[in-house]
């Protein structure tokens, strides 16, 4: 819970019959997909909803979207959508939208209090990360995906949404017991973040309702507020016509059409219901700088704002101008970037987009961090780019460019069109009823963008510079540290360099011609010298004459996707101690350098229009490049992982820019009480051990040789006999064999020179207490955290899950729901292998200072109670549930038999373990979670952390 007629195709069959023809079919739909021709008449035609999609309305007046789709099976994503929110508060409701959002959870018609949380966990319906809603300024929105493989399910799910819409019961005892959970959730706010928004809201959304219309809304009237207040908010404003119900998902749509009816006919809108008003956000002719210090403000952050009316979402022509003002912040962006990479650059790092605020208000902006002295210099390198490009415009390799990367994105989502997911579709529909947003099918946009985009002229993108760099309506935000409070110029100063925007001089923007292949020459192939097939998981095994092995795990989950891994033990681990630092940033050196002839920013500028993803990483124990393609780019991102092994490139200047950023922002971060906290945190968990702390003082980072980090990058990658590869999803060997032997079979190997991680001893202290005082806001966090050696074993490490998953569903009742002293609530568990084989637990919560004592008592007490009685089986249930839902989606994603594989792959497991899953998540039982928890969550394994504030008094 959080703040802040259509014709239908019958494409979705043809894709289901058709899956075995997958390639000859794209070339069928390709076929069909002609361009249309866009002249002005037809851009001023309207966007269709997809076409997929059936949108109606019931007599009462509320909406409905479903669309069928089988993606997972057996599971339906439903939303409420209702249009309205903070905005409709009364001046004596501030809060109670968002606290009547919390009510549905609490009791109505058909689930008494705790009675829906229950029932949706014992069908597979996690609370929070599955059962969630929001409240925004103009919306509340509930999310609930229902499993359909049985007809009680699919009817209990309509019958939740029915109980939102029209039957809460707000009873007074339920809702006093809710005033403390929320102001939980607000303490959980607090803090720089907050107070920073609070004092430049108010500039931004200048004379506005919005900037006294909070979500959270005000304390005092969440505590205080009579509960006719909280039914009046629910009473005038949940009614049908202000309500969508969105079904996506793989039920028949003339069915769900039914369950609609069926459940929300008979819903009425009140009698003499209150008006819904749109508020508007007031232009203003004057300029506004805000400048706010905080003692906890992370460094010195610059938002500059141009206020618009928000644009429409209507036709092609709104459509086309949603592209123009995209590409016109990307192609900013990077020059920005270029800037950013400049030794004594004006910033650290900064960027510029088009977006929307609030209901009524768009804005262009540029927005970034500077360094200490340089914040007028910063805002002054923004206004020089807005002016450079109002005075020239952009160039036509920009263009282009920024051309491709959204061709790219509207051929990818069409290629992926029948393997898209329903809680990826779901959101689309609910923002057209809301904000009446594109929702258009990849289909529609795939054939405009190849239409249009390569209409786009220069002149045209050129031409929005005027429109979206205005000279008025601005708003400028900066935010600083109290520290630097005296040496920031006066607002006055920088309102003047502001409004003297146009006056600067600018040249032409010029960049370096670049080539467009990452490899002048192909490499020598290497040979396969080995091939093995395990049926089981439908995995081939390739050894290359180099050493290294290849693992192909081919799958149809998606059309366009191969994710990879290519990974080695060894890591940092390897080094001494006085190098520690220097092999710490290692893998990091090399991202900030970039490789072969190519900076970072020019390989972003080669890669535009490109699905390539690939990053190499040195962590601890193992170096890895991982990454994602598609089956047409793979050949260039084997060319990039094959210069990531051997051609890192030296560039001292991008270095010295790198670190310099680096030292600004550890001072700046040195404030945040959270940074001060995670800091002592690392430092209790490594137990004094350097080699388990990260960097956090300026000294530190003077400590790394960059030669030296250059030199053990190259030594992690040098010989490629030691490394495991994994490609998993659209793969066709025999297509991509032969790129195999030659990017990757070409690399230097040696197989008598294996290696493996060391030891470094890196373990928690157990039987401790640490108290650790940061900030000054009133919230406490608690963390108990048991660790130790054990030894390892699958079924085992399955049994800590379920008991951190059923001590979590305790905890929300107890810390939660019966005390209403937390927000939220967690507990987790698992084994691990390296090192050494070792398990750890914890369990989290935020909370007020003075309940830290009661409520760790409370834990405790629901610890002693698994041990001494082990779980009911209702909670059991109601985890084997969720877990077999979860296994049974993630069976058919691409990323969970990747991480499986890798996890056997690198553990030195047999590849066939995965297949184990089910009889490991399914056959936990109640006497294995209770051993489990009496051998492992026991006080002399136990580290517990607990943060006060800084003033706190214990």
């Amino acid at each position: 819970m959080r703040y802040l007629g259509i014709v239908k195709s019958n494409l979705t069959d043809i894709h289901t019959q058709m899956k075995i023809y997958k390639p000859l079919f794209f070339l069928f739909l390709f076929g069909l997909i002609q361009p249309l021709s866009f002249a002005q008449e037809n851009l001023n035609s309207l966007v269709p909803l997809d076409e997929h999609v059936k949108i109606g309305q019931l007599e009462n007046g509320l909406t409905y979207y479903i669309q069928h789709n089988p993606k997972p099976e057996n599971k339906l994503e439903l939303r409420l959508a209702l249009k309205a929110g903070a905005m409709q508060e009364d001046d004596n409701q501030l809060g109670l939208a968002h606290f009547v959002e919390h009510m549905a959870f609490n009791g109505s018609e058909h689930f008494e209090k705790n009675e829906l949380i229950s029932y949706l966990q014992s069908i597979g319906v996690a609370f929070g990360s599955d059962l969630n809603a929001y409240t925004s300024f103009d919306e509340t929105v509930y999310m609930l995906p229902i499993p359909t493989d049985e007809e009680e399910k699919l009817t209990n799910g309509f019958q939740v949404m029915r109980d939102w819409a029209g039957g809460l019961l707000l009873n007074t005892e339920d809702i006093d017991a809710e005033r403390g959970i929320v102001v939980e959730e607000w303490r959980t706010g607090q803090g720089v973040g907050q107070r920073l928004r609070d004092a430049y809201l108010p500039v931004l959304l200048h004379e506005s309702r919005y900037a006294q219309r909070m979500p959270i809304g005000k304390m005092e009237i969440i505590r205080n507020a009579a509960d006719s207040l909280v039914r009046k908010f629910y009473k005038d404003w949940y009614r049908p016509d202000l309500m969508a119900i969105v079904a996506v998902g793989d039920v028949p749509t003339e069915k769900v059409e039914g369950l609609i009816k069926t459940y929300f006919s008979n819903l009425k809108k009140p009698e003499n219901a209150p008006a819904r008003e749109y508020y508007e956000v007031p232009s203003h002719k004057d300029n506004f700088v805000k400048i706010i210090t905080d003692e906890e403000a992370p460094g010195i952050q610059v938002q500059l704002y141009y206020k618009h009316k928000a644009k429409p979402s209507i036709n092609y022509s709104d459509y086309k101008g949603r592209i123009l003002r995209t590409m016109f912040g990307g192609m900013i962006t990077q020059r920005l970037d270029e800037i950013r990479q400049q030794e004594d650059a004006p910033f650290i790092f900064a960027g510029a987009r088009y977006g929307n605020l609030v209901k009524p208000l768009d804005f262009f902006t540029i927005s970034g961090v500077v360094g200490p002295g340089k914040l007028k210099d910063g805002l002054l390198s923004f206004l020089t780019e807005n002016q450079r490009v109002v005075d020239h415009g952009f160039t036509q390799s920009e263009l282009d460019r920024v051309k491709r990367s959204l061709l790219n994105s509207a051929e990818k989502s069409f290629k992926e069109m029948d393997k898209v997911e329903s809680r990826n579709l779901v959101g689309r529909y609910v923002s057209h009823f809301l904000n009446q947003s594109f929702a258009d099918g990849p289909e529609n946009r795939y054939r405009f963008y190849q239409e249009i985009i390569p209409q786009i002229t220069l002149e045209e993108v050129n031409e929005l510079a005027d429109e979206l760099i205005r000279n008025d309506n601005i708003v400028l935000i900066v935010s600083a540290p109290e520290k630097d409070k005296e040496s920031l110029p006066k607002e006055s100063d920088l309102l003047a360099v502001l409004e003297n925007a146009t006056s600067i001089q600018t040249k032409p923007y010029e960049e370096d011609l670049l080539r467009e292949e990452l490899m002048l020459s192909k490499p020598q192939p290497g040979e396969v010298v080995g091939r093995a097939y395990n049926e089981g998981v439908d995995v081939t095994t390739v050894t290359l004459d180099n050493g290294m092995k290849v693992y192909f795990k081919p799958t149809d989950y998606k059309n366009n996707e191969i994710i990879f891994t290519a990974s080695s033990n060894g890591g940092t681990s390897l080094y001494p101690l006085e190098d520690h630092y220097s092999a710490n940033y290692s893998g990091t050196a090399i991202n900030v350098m970039g490789i072969g002839d190519f900076t970072p920013s020019q390989l972003k500028k080669v890669l535009a229009g490109r699905n390539v993803q690939v990053t190499p990483n040195i962590s601890t124990y193992s170096e890895r490049i991982s990454g994602a393609t598609t089956p047409g780019d793979l050949e260039m991102t084997l060319q990039l992982i094959h210069l990531y092994f051997t051609s890192p490139r030296m560039d001292r200047s991008l270095w010295n820019v790198f670190i310099a950023n680096q030292k600004n922002q550890l001072e700046s971060a040195g404030v945040n009480p959270d940074f001060q906290f995670n800091k002592r945190v690392n430092e209790i968990i490594s137990n004094g051990n350097p080699r388990g702390r990260g960097i956090y003082t300026a000294e530190q980072l003077d400590s790394i040789s960059l030669d030296k980090s250059l030199e053990i990058y190259k030594d992690r990658f040098a010989n490629a006999a030691d490394f495991n590869v994994l490609f998993t999803g659209n793969i066709n060997m025999e297509e991509v064999l032969p790129l195999i032997t030659q990017y990757l079979g070409s690399l230097p190997g040696d197989p008598s020179k294996k290696e493996n991680f060391l030891d470094l001893g890196l373990t928690p202290p157990h039987d401790r207490k640490e108290t650790i005082k940061v900030g000054m806001d009133d919230k406490s966090q608690v963390i108990l955290y048991f660790s130790g050696e054990t030894s390892y074993d699958l079924a085992k490490s399955q049994q800590l899950s379920y008991l951190g998953e059923i001590l979590t569903i305790k905890l929300i009742e107890t810390l939660r729901e019966e005390i209403g002293g937390v927000y939220g609530v967690g507990a987790r568990g698992s084994l691990s292998r390296v090192p050494k084989e070792r398990f750890n637990f914890s369990v989290s919560f935020p909370c007020g200072p003075e309940s830290v004592e009661k409520l760790t008592a409370a834990v405790w007490e629901q610890i002693r109670k698994i041990q001494e009685e082990g779980p009911n089986e209702a909670d059991l249930a109601k985890v084997r549930e969720t877990k077999r839902l979860d296994l049974e989606e993630n069976m058919k994603r691409n990323g969970y038999w990747h991480g499986q594989l890798v996890a056997a792959i690198t553990s030195g497991l047999p590849l066939d373990t995965v297949l184990g899953a089910e009889g490991r998540v399914l056959g936990v039982t109640a006497s294995e979670i209770k051993k489990v928890a009496n051998e492992f969550i026991q006080k002399p394994h136990l580290l517990e952390i607990i943060r006060y504030p800084a003033n706190f008094q214990e």
